[in-house]
């Protein structure tokens, strides 16, 4: 597994400096819980991720599951922690997907409403945009739900 702070470079989409770094860096908040927050003051409508290429697909729930116990039981859980399901297609199969650099640390605003949300994909992109203005040191936070969509949760689906 690369470690957090490595092994993720942002391309020209979104990148402001010559290294393309992502505009995001690891750090923590209350009580230890990681997460992403903005390394500088980000505008609606920019590119914050695109996992096109990086992130992890899943071919089935199996697959998944061989790969996790393969993994040391502390490595286990943080890749447990940062996976989530959602459709690359329209109404197409639910997929289980994973980050395994920096990015893997989003985290969600815990709601299903996105009042804390202030990135989201397009529907079923890998591309992740700010949904609104986001301040320098603000952490960056997903929907649980990825645009309303209660199916991405159908654990039935993925066979689990």
């Amino acid at each position: 597994i690369v470690p957090p702070t490595e092994g993720y470079l942002f391309d020209e989409i979104g990148a402001r400096n010559n290294e393309g770094a992502p505009p995001f860096r690891a750090g923590s908040k209350n009580k230890g819980t990681r997460g992403l927050f903005a390394t500088w003051n980000i505008r609606k409508g920019e590119v914050i991720h695109d996992g096109f290429g990086a992130d992890v697909v899943f071919p089935d729930a199996m697959a998944y599951r061989r790969f996790v116990f393969a993994l040391p039981q502390t490595a286990a859980c943080d890749v447990i922690d940062w996976t989530w399901t959602q459709r690359l297609e329209k109404d197409g199969p639910m997929k289980i997907m994973s980050a395994i650099n920096i990015s893997a640390m989003l985290n969600t605003g815990l709601t299903t409403d996105s009042e804390k949300a202030n990135v989201m994909p397009e529907s079923t992109s890998q591309v992740y945009y700010a949904t609104r203005d986001i301040k320098i040191a603000d952490e960056i936070l997903t929907d649980a739900t990825f645009v309303g969509d209660r199916r991405n949760f159908a654990a039935t689906d993925l066979g689990m």
